[in-house]
């Protein structure tokens, strides 16, 4: 005769088992794929301002449409702060009741921090690579209220104030509609997409690294 302590211990396992990893309440398969969502904006936004001050429309030094570090943000920032309406810690929310005194402050902390964290992103994701691998990917020299050739409080406001805009109110929705997808093609964009991404992106860090000059496979001027 079978154990019934042993039996639920079995089926509490399984259960366990098949429960899938997550990330703040969304299915990592599914989150995944908003990460290829925001890189494959972060590949239009730098072209689209590109075209506008420089008349300039280039690959990014990357084959595919697609520049993961934006992806990285992403994650980097949902996890630190989830979205500015349930402004978090990690895993220990901000503030405990919700009123509008509250709601203001988490969205203009939010906003800030943001900013912040573009700020710090540019500057030591720059001078790292001009540091380690002699190259220099980008230069805001030219921008009024630049802050080393890297960043600029103009430039920082714009991208901050864009990505406050997604994270408020584009995250949930585009999350929600990823989510109607199914875990199966999910995981088929997952291995075959998002690995390419992935993939490209390391190709241009290592390639970058090794040869001083990052990789320029096709470029549109006028």
């Amino acid at each position: 005769m079978e154990n019934p302590a042993a039996a639920a211990g079995a089926a509490s396992k399984q259960n366990a088992a098949k429960k899938p990893l997550t990330i703040f309440g969304y299915d990592i398969r599914y989150f995944f794929i908003g990460m290829l969502v925001f890189a494959f904006l972060g590949f239009w936004v730098e072209n689209l301002s590109r075209m506008a001050t420089k008349h300039i429309f280039d690959s990014r030094h990357q084959l595919l449409p697609f520049l993961f570090a934006y992806g990285i943000a992403l994650l980097a920032i949902y996890v630190a702060m989830g979205t500015p309406w349930e402004l978090r810690f990690f895993n220990k929310k901000v503030f405990k009741k919700s009123t509008r005194a509250t709601t203001a402050a988490s969205h203009l902390i939010y906003f800030f921090v943001i900013c912040a964290f573009i700020m710090l992103g540019e500057i030591g994701v720059g001078m790292m690579y001009e540091k380690f691998a002699g190259v220099i990917l980008w230069d805001y020299t030219d921008i009024p209220t630049h802050i080393t050739r890297y960043t600029s409080v103009i430039t920082t406001l714009l991208i901050g104030g864009g990505v406050y805009a997604i994270m408020a109110f584009a995250f949930r929705p585009m999350m929600a509609l990823i989510s109607k997808m199914g875990t199966r093609a999910a995981t088929v964009v997952d291995c075959t997409l998002g690995i390419a991404v992935v993939i490209d992106f390391f190709i241009m860090v290592i390639y970058t690294f090794a040869t001083g000059s990052a990789p320029e496979y096709w470029s549109v001027a006028w």
